[in-house]
């Protein structure tokens, strides 16, 4: 794995000031521009949440949750592409709240715009963003504790909540990201099925309850994909990649430890690698990107 030329190591209590005044004092500079010459490898960018980074994939590098096995590091091993920074974070979200001790995604791309290290020599850049807004984990809380019926309430909220205030983030986000990079590929990421109720396997959720939960994930990624094409980005579903590969199956591609640890509800190794990675490398052609 090729070592990225910037990574975010760090938290702070305030957000925005993490985003601008940590990445500034934890870069050595600019990336540099693409030169006449052979061809280089194309310029990559990461931004986004716990999905983004790589966690539950293990091995993590910082507090953030960056592993060498998630998508940015995989995407990062193809000859034709470089990592340039990689400024995912779990915990993110697509909306900014001050009160987080993270980087929400449009805080992250301020402070790569601040640095300038995205631009017009961006060749590529990912995200995933959505699922902290609407409380992913609450959600699997209140479905595993409560009856079904509060269950379908709290995911008929959610994806109210998707459709209107989230979206309006999203649309935001997105806008920001193609203004500052405006001849990048832009890929967005939607959220994989946590459960496979066709399995059987009723580990954490009842199979209705799954089937609920996944129903709401599909509420949530059209979202995520309609405000990504209206902005002009391109969205990648994963949805399909993990059929079969849910928590409690006999190969999951989710972690689940039954929360013994920290990372429970994220895709594994094999999440990322078979999911996450040949999903966008069926989706984008990644040699056109090579300068």
């Amino acid at each position: 794995m090729k070592t990225p030329r910037h990574s975010l190591f760090g938290r702070s209590a305030a957000a925005a000031a993490l985003s601008v005044g940590l990445l500034a004092s934890t870069i050595a500079g600019p990336a540099a521009a693409h030169t006449q010459g052979p061809p280089v490898p194309a310029d990559y960018v990461a931004l986004g949440d716990s999905y983004a980074a790589g966690f539950g994939a293990g091995f993590y590098a910082n507090v953030c949750g960056q592993s060498p096995l998630g998508l940015p590091a995989l995407l990062d091993e193809q000859r034709k592409i470089e990592l340039t920074y990689n400024a995912t974070c779990s915990g993110a979200k697509a909306a900014t709240n001050p009160t987080d001790a993270v980087p929400d995604v449009p805080e992250q791309l301020a402070g790569l715009v601040f640095n300038g290290l995205i631009g017009a020599e961006t060749d590529l850049v990912t995200v995933s963003a959505g699922g902290n807004d609407l409380d992913f984990g609450g959600v699997v809380g209140a479905c595993a504790t409560q009856v079904l019926e509060i269950c379908q309430m709290v995911i008929d909220g959610r994806t109210i909540q998707a459709q209107t205030s989230l979206a309006a983030a999203l649309d935001d986000l997105y806008g920001e990201l193609r203004t500052a990079a405006p001849n990048a590929t832009i890929v967005v990421t939607g959220y994989p099925h946590l459960f496979s109720p066709k399995s059987g396997s009723e580990v954490l959720l009842s199979t209705e309850a799954q089937q609920l939960f996944n129903d709401g994930t599909d509420a949530l990624n059209a979202v995520i994909k309609h405000t990504a094409e209206a902005n002009g980005l391109q969205y990648v579903d994963v949805v399909k990649r993990f059929t079969g590969h849910g928590i409690g199956t006999r190969d999951p591609w989710i972690t689940y430890t039954g929360f013994t640890a920290i990372d429970d509800l994220h895709p594994n190794a094999k999440g990322y690698e078979s999911g996450y990675f040949k999903a966008i490398r069926s989706a984008v052609n990644l040699n056109t990107l090579w300068r």
